[in-house]
């Protein structure tokens, strides 16, 4: 089956906000290049989430082409910092698998950036930019797919909510090469890979939804109708299963997508 790239985004910092780009380059490993190299630690020098921090929705963390990150947040002057910067630091990150905290290598983004965070959130975090061993550790994702009709179901779920794409922190949006056409919703629930003119990707896990789609990331409100609205979807396709809602694929080798490619969808059926 074929299908449409409508949209890309790339997420420079764990649990900010999103940049959309017209094109995702992967490494030789099938990593997006500039997506969740930094992340967010809290004063004990553990990774945190949005969840923890609602307010890590309103800093927005962009890759310029010098391959800077450049962070801005309302009411505070851009904050750039360089590529390869930063004092060397100590991460615990959470292993869900071993139930225990692991040990990696980091870099301090100093104390602006952490400023910044601060007066997002009023919590003492740091920013850090991740090892090569931290970022791709057992448990890290890739790519996170959806399709537009499953987005649209979960807005239909959710009425009187404001659902912006972004809530939903997808990399890649499908749609119909034929926008007359239509895909069922959750039709890459039953995805196995996907082959883009220059990229392929796969195997296909579930992505388990967490708290964040109940977080708007415009006025940083928590509506908690918008995670039940995703429990019962996901419970009417997969009873007694986690919540999950699209699917997280790895890039097979180097390679690039780009908004408006049409790709072939590998699907189980």
């Amino acid at each position: 089956m074929q299908a449409r790239i409508a949209a890309l985004w790339r997420f420079p910092v764990k649990s900010c906000a999103g940049e959309p780009v017209q094109t995702l380059t992967l490494d030789a490993q099938g990593w997006p290049l500039g997506d969740r190299g930094w992340a967010v630690a809290n004063a004990a020098g553990e990774l945190t989430w949005m969840d923890e921090h609602p307010g890590l929705t309103q800093v927005q963390a962009q890759h310029p082409a010098d391959g800077d990150l450049v962070l801005t947040a309302d009411g505070s002057p851009p904050c750039r910092l360089a590529a390869g910067a930063g004092r060397a630091t100590t991460l615990l990150i959470w292993n869900q698998a071993l139930q225990q905290h692991q040990r990696y290598v980091g870099w301090d983004a100093g104390d602006e950036a952490a400023a910044m965070l601060q007066r997002a959130t009023g919590a003492a975090l740091r920013l850090a930019r991740l090892s090569a061993a931290a970022r791709s550790r057992q448990g890290a994702q890739a790519l996170h797919v959806l399709s537009q009709a499953s987005l649209d179901a979960w807005r239909q779920a959710c009425p009187g909510i404001q659902m912006r794409a972004r809530r939903a922190r997808a990399n890649v949006l499908l749609s119909p090469v034929d926008e007359d056409l239509e895909f069922p919703p959750f039709l890459e629930d039953q995805l196995m890979g996907l082959r883009a003119p220059q990229a392929r990707l796969g195997p296909a896990t579930p992505c388990v939804r967490c708290v964040v789609p109940a977080i708007d990331p415009v006025i940083v409100t928590q509506d908690e109708r918008a995670t039940a609205a995703l429990a019962q979807l996901s419970a009417a396709r997969a009873p007694g299963e986690p919540v999950r809602f699209g699917v997280y694929l790895r890039g097979l080798g180097a390679g690039c997508l780009r908004v408006g490619d049409r790709v072939e969808l590998d699907l189980s059926f």
